[in-house]
């Protein structure tokens, strides 16, 4: 008995965790860039329980080398947004904020661009780090 409360509680705790999980909207995995070009990124957060106090994200770009892109835990690449994060509400619910960008001068292939999200989550609060990819193909 005591295992399926001590199930359930976690449960709870970590869908509470997923609640405060971030996308993006755009880029999306398979999308085309050409150095040089702007475009928007969007980052989504929906709608949550749980307190989070944001602290900000980085919004970057890296190439990969021979097929093989690094983990944004060990490198970001180009770091082409760094700062304050502050969604404004959908109509259709949750949150979002867009960022015009540039993409670098890159070798075309294969690329990673990474949402990396920092937030201080719950009563305590903890910090609560995150990454979000999209593998992009630099034309």
């Amino acid at each position: 008995m005591k295992f399926v409360s001590v199930a359930a509680g976690l449960a709870t705790a970590v869908s509470s965790v997923f609640s405060q999980t971030i996308t993006l909207g755009y880029p999306t995995n398979g999308v085309i860039l050409t150095p040089g070009q702007s475009f928007t990124a969007q980052v989504i957060q929906p709608e949550s329980m749980a307190s989070c106090i944001q602290v900000g994200i980085a919004l970057a770009m890296d190439t990969c080398t021979n097929g093989v892109c690094l983990q944004p835990a060990n490198q970001l690449g180009d770091v082409l947004y760094a700062g304050p994060w502050t969604p404004t509400g959908h109509p259709q619910g949750g949150f979002y904020q867009n960022f015009t960008l540039q993409v670098p001068d890159f070798t075309p292939g294969p690329a990673v661009f990474t949402l990396t999200h920092l937030c201080l989550l719950g009563g305590g609060p903890y910090p609560f780090l995150e990454f979000r990819n999209a593998s992009v193909t630099i034309a």
